[in-house]
């Protein structure tokens, strides 16, 4: 009973400080890496949680009415409107405010003309250079480790070329937030920050950072513990699933965390997690002892009586 209780405690300091962590690094911290690394058969289920992974909505190519090929960047255009309606809905904005945002928007709508202009050829090259290698990946492979590298470090490659238009982009946007936020007045700062809205990005990073932070905490605690396993066993499976450990896959994973078939720390802890789900250990040291005797056991009282009035009634 104490070395399940300990059990129980270490994973949950294990879990909490990596939530913690991410809390006081959040700056840092992004989950999309986590998803846009993963690697082996599920790798698609992971890639399509990051939405437009490659840029293809973001940055495509389309023809304007003279028949010459523009990046229109709709997506980004369209955010930053609409945020300069809510931040002139919620300020109050006078209309030499009003007016000085349509200014700026007007500024960073032409800068951003402007830059998907310049980059319109090296973009439709990436793309063509995309739907190759897209094709190359349909076509299969021999299972060679030279190919699977080479097929790995052609994606890595194109990756890291979008995002550096994509990241270009969205520093622009950013830097339109400060502006807008720079035309408030002091009571208007008052009123409260930028009604900016969440990304799915900002939405998962939130998720994974207070998800592990209250699964460490409850189990840390004995609270709600089989439910807390539990979450914490799923998102095990999920890392498992983003890097499996199996020698054939590619890349393999750093030496520096040793060799695994299979079974590696994060399956251990997995399997313990499950362990502890099906065990009472909340309740041994822990916040559950309360919740299963004053709540728990009760109900399980009456409806046991319950039960049994209706079988006499039955009988």
């Amino acid at each position: 009973m104490v070395l399940l209780v300990a059990l129980r405690v270490s994973i949950g300091v294990h879990f909490f400080y990596e939530g913690v962590w991410k809390i006081k690094h959040a700056d840092e911290f992004s989950a999309e890496p986590f998803l846009t690394q993963a690697k082996g058969p599920a790798a698609p289920l992971f890639y399509a949680m990051v939405p437009d992974i490659d840029g293809r909505k973001r940055l495509a190519i389309e023809e304007d009415e003279k028949g010459e090929r523009v990046i229109t960047g709709q997506s980004w255009l369209k955010a930053w409107s609409s945020l300069r309606q809510r931040v002139v809905d919620k300020y109050k904005l006078s209309d030499e405010q009003q007016k000085a945002a349509e200014d700026l928007y007007q500024r960073y709508e032409t800068s951003l003309e402007e830059y998907l202009a310049d980059n319109l050829d090296d973009v439709a090259a990436y793309f063509d250079a995309l739907d190759r290698h897209e094709k190359n990946k349909t076509d299969g492979n021999n299972g060679a480790a030279h190919q699977k590298e080479r097929l790995w470090g052609k994606q890595q490659k194109l990756r890291r070329e979008v995002n550096v238009w994509l990241d270009e982009i969205d520093g622009m946007g950013k830097d339109y937030q400060k502006a807008l936020w720079n035309l408030l007045e002091d009571d208007q700062k008052a009123v409260g920050p930028l009604p900016v809205a969440w990304t799915m990005a900002d939405l998962m990073d939130f998720a994974v950072t207070y998800g592990l932070t209250a699964i460490g905490f409850c189990m840390i605690v004995g609270l709600c513990n089989r439910l807390a396993c539990l979450g914490g066993g799923v998102f095990l499976i999920m890392v498992l699933l983003t890097q499996p450990p199996w020698p054939t896959i590619f890349p393999p994973a750093p030496a520096v965390v040793g060799h695994a078939l299979v079974v590696d720390k994060n399956f251990v802890e997995m399997v313990a997690m499950f362990m502890l789900a099906a065990t009472a250990v909340g309740r041994w040291g822990g916040l559950d002892y309360f919740l299963y005797h004053w709540i728990g056991r009760p109900l399980e009282i009456r409806f046991l009586k319950k039960n049994k009035e209706v079988q006499k009634q039955e009988g």
